[in-house]
């Protein structure tokens, strides 16, 4: 009988998982969108975007600018709830077992 291997643990998400998420990378002086999953583990500079109004089916879309809040919350290692200092690195934090199943995947290409 096959046990299960996968994340058994609920991630906390304690932002809007809705929204449009963006990280801010120095190297390439831009915002780029990313997943729930990284935008939770990136030690930099975080924000999301939400609409200040949703349109009602059938109707012309009013101009309004959406919202865009800076997030200041927790960095959790990558799929753990371990919460991490934040240092403002600019990169993802990887937990243990993140870089034991890449370096079980690198083992299987070679």
């Amino acid at each position: 009988m096959a046990e299960k291997q996968g994340h058994l643990e609920k991630m906390i998400y304690d932002f809007p998982t809705e929204t449009v998420l963006e990280i801010y990378l120095d190297k390439l002086n831009n915002w780029y969108r990313v997943t729930s999953t990284t935008f939770r583990s990136f030690d930099g500079l975080r924000r999301y975007i939400k609409p200040t109004y949703q349109p009602r089916r059938l109707e012309l879309t009013k101009i309004n600018p959406p919202e865009i809040i800076e997030y200041k919350g927790p960095v959790f290692m990558f799929r753990t709830n371990q919460q991490v200092y934040y240092t403002g690195s600019g990169v993802i934090i990887d937990s243990t077992k993140t870089l034991i199943e890449r370096q079980k995947s690198n083992n299987r290409k070679s």
